[in-house]
């Protein structure tokens, strides 16, 4: 049931921000369809009308009329005007991607068609990237396009599938590296680097924490050796954030701290070692963390994103990763209300996140609600994670859900630890 404001022009509208909808609804197959048809008016269509909303209320929502929504809809020029289709995916929280609004130049068709690739396909596709290349240059610079490329595919898919293709891929690359000399050998050892560092979240997606640890400090080794200072500090950043996980809040402050001791890194790199050294504050409760924040916030507000296919680290970094682990941190200090507040007015934004990382704060404003005392919100929110983990596989989801573990006691958080287990 809708909670409702008084009429507004006659039309009656929502109160408050509308609820995230269930990653069911963006992988049905009227939205594929769309998709598939360059229709961003009918992924509109379809989301409207999961929000329960009638074309006249959400003209008000967004502050459009009536007959606007409706002419967009039905594909009229105006579902191509960036602006309008920006307010509307903010506030029916529709992916990005879907809406051809992510800042890449790979066509969402052939992004959705990797989404679908099984290993093997993947492994083709590198083959392919590197020995149909005209030179080696080329090759260096198609290798790092399929690396952005399965980066993408990442967001939107579970983890499983795609492990064996990216080890794969990392040992074509090293055996192209051990053949090379000079820069073309450098940049192999980076962009192994890349892909190393890859491998080493992917094991950490699954819980394989030994592993992630090893192959991140291996990408670590690699950056150094080929002197490319965003892939060190950015390396240290993803060490830091394996601290995180093992507990040890001054390596994780330790760790973020000497990625931004690099020089020559990128302004995108050093936010998001700030915003990490934030959360490390955080987690040993020092306010201190939210001038990090605001720091990091500021960076990654100035940068502008890449205009090129090649994969760089930090290409689909904004402020809203900032904000969520802003939120995040809030909840580490015990500061819940506000937590819950800065949550809220991101929630139009957050499907523009990948669904890995929805789930993560998803689960955390679960907690949120449990320790301000409303344990229903809790429970809701707490499936819609639990759905998010099952669609992604991803360990961090359902650690951060094991958080309501205090509140067992109700039958419906018992009902959902139970099938977490």
């Amino acid at each position: 049931m809708r909670l409702v404001n008084p009429a507004v022009n006659g039309v009656v509208v929502p109160d408050g921000p509308l609820p995230m909808l269930p990653p069911s609804t963006w992988e049905s197959q009227a939205v594929r369809d769309a998709v598939a048809a360059e229709s961003p008016g009918a992924v509109i269509a379809i989301a409207r009308k999961a929000h329960g909303l009638r074309q006249d209320e959400l003209g008000t929502l967004a502050g459009f009329s009536q007959s606007a929504i409706s002419r967009l809809e039905s594909g009229s020029n105006i579902a191509y005007d960036l602006r309008v289709l920006r307010t509307l995916q903010r506030l029916l929280g529709v992916p990005a991607h879907l809406l051809g609004l992510t800042d890449r130049t790979v066509p969402v068709r052939s992004g959705d068609l990797v989404v679908g690739m099984e290993g093997k396909a993947l492994m083709t596709l590198c083959a392919s990237a590197v020995f149909n290349a005209d030179n080696d240059d080329d090759a260096v610079s198609q290798l790092l396009v399929l690396r952005r490329i399965v980066n993408d595919a990442h967001n939107w898919r579970a983890t499983g599938a795609l492990m064996p293709a990216v080890r794969s891929m990392y040992d074509v690359i090293d055996a192209l590296r051990r053949n090379a000399r000079g820069e073309v050998r450098r940049r192999l050892l980076g962009t192994g680097a890349m892909y190393a560092e890859f491998y080493g979240w992917l094991h950490e997606e699954v819980g394989d924490m030994r592993n992630a640890t090893a192959w991140t400090s291996r990408a670590l080794e690699q950056g150094q050796a080929a002197d490319d200072r965003d892939v060190v500090a950015y390396c240290y950043v993803r060490l830091s954030q394996l601290a995180e996980a093992d507990g040890d809040d001054d390596r994780v402050i330790g760790l973020a701290r000497a990625a931004q001791r690099e020089t020559g890194v990128s302004p995108v790199v050093r936010a998001m070692a700030l915003r990490q050294e934030a959360r490390g504050l955080a987690r040993a409760g020092q306010d201190a963390c939210l001038a990090r924040f605001d720091l990091a916030q500021a960076l990654v507000l100035e940068v502008r994103p890449p205009q090129s296919d090649e994969y760089s680290i930090g290409y689909c970094f904004t402020d809203l990763h900032v904000q969520l682990q802003r939120a995040a941190s809030l909840v580490d200090l015990a500061d819940h209300r506000r937590a819950i507040d800065v949550y809220t007015q991101l929630m139009p934004r957050w499907g523009s996140a990948c669904q890995w990382e929805q789930g993560v704060h998803t689960a955390t404003l679960a907690y949120a609600h449990a320790a301000g005392g409303d344990v229903e919100r809790a429970v809701e929110l707490g499936f819609v994670a639990l759905d998010l983990a099952r669609v992604t596989g991803s360990q961090l989801i359902v650690n951060e859900l094991a958080r309501l573990g205090p509140w067992a006691a109700t039958p419906a958080i018992a009902e959902l630890t139970a099938q977490l287990r």
